[in-house]
């Protein structure tokens, strides 16, 4: 059996930085409105991301961060809805998630919904979902990193995790690939390039017509994406750094 459970401790919010977010190049999607779409249901928990640039390529890690990606994003999951992101093996048991950081592909608004879920043998339970503001839009969406603190850590934890970003479910995006467009989605490795750890990619996948679902239980062992890692890491207690500030000069 696993074993997980949340702090009652808030973590401290992240500054917020300013982002000039660009004018979104596509039409909005058609019906259903953009704006009540994006409105988090009551209660929903909500933190703003830190931007910070990356450094020749890379973003270093400290300890405590698993990184599976070489931080050059490629493209974008073409298909609709779900947690799109990287299954996650940490050696140690138990550990913890206190933050996560990643690289995004596209996006419609400003915010985006990150979910961290636990993996069982047959199904997927959620641990922590969150709507994060302040991230680039649409043309700029490939530019920085988002560091962004957990609002509450999941600590105690035993066995895998799948965490990553909330893929669109617009029917205007399914099949749409390409890196700052208006589809929400986490930035992506190209595939077969292995920066030293395997492949991780993995989807959750369900569907929603809210834009914070509230599904909290997904059967099956996920989509795997292939040789491709996806550009999301995640930092807490006893994660040990499994690849360091691989990237290009």
């Amino acid at each position: 059996m696993k074993r997980w459970m949340m702090s009652a401790m808030m973590l401290p919010l992240a500054a917020s930085v300013a982002f000039a977010a660009a004018k979104p190049a596509k039409t909005a999607p058609t019906g259903a409105s953009a704006a009540v779409a994006r409105k988090a249901a009551p209660g929903t928990p909500r933190v703003k991301a830190h931007m910070r640039p990356s450094v020749n390529g890379v973003v270093p890690e400290g300890s405590g961060t698993i990184t599976y990606d070489n931080n050059v994003p490629f493209n974008r999951n073409g298909t609709l809805g779900g947690t799109v992101g990287n299954l996650f093996t940490p050696p140690v048991d138990p550990h913890g998630v206190a933050s996560a950081s990643f690289r995004i592909a596209g996006n419609y608004g400003t915010s985006m919904v990150l979910s961290i879920w636990d993996k069982e043998p047959a199904s997927f339970m959620l641990l922590h979902r969150e709507l994060v503001s302040s991230l680039p839009s649409s043309a700029t969406a490939t530019m920085g990193t988002a560091v962004v603190p957990l609002t509450m850590a999941i600590v105690a934890h035993s066995g895998q995790l799948q965490g990553g970003l909330r893929n669109s479910d617009y029917a205007t995006c399914n099949g749409d690939v390409a890196l700052n467009s208006t589809c929400d989605g986490v930035a992506l490795t190209m595939g077969g390039v292995d920066p030293g750890m395997g492949f991780h990619g993995l989807k959750v996948p369900f569907n929603s017509t809210m834009f914070v679902p509230t599904v909290t239980t997904v059967a099956g062992t996920g989509t795997s994406l292939g040789t491709i890692n996806a550009i999301f890491r995640i930092t807490g207690d006893n994660l040990p750094v499994e690849l360091m500030k691989f990237g290009v000069e």
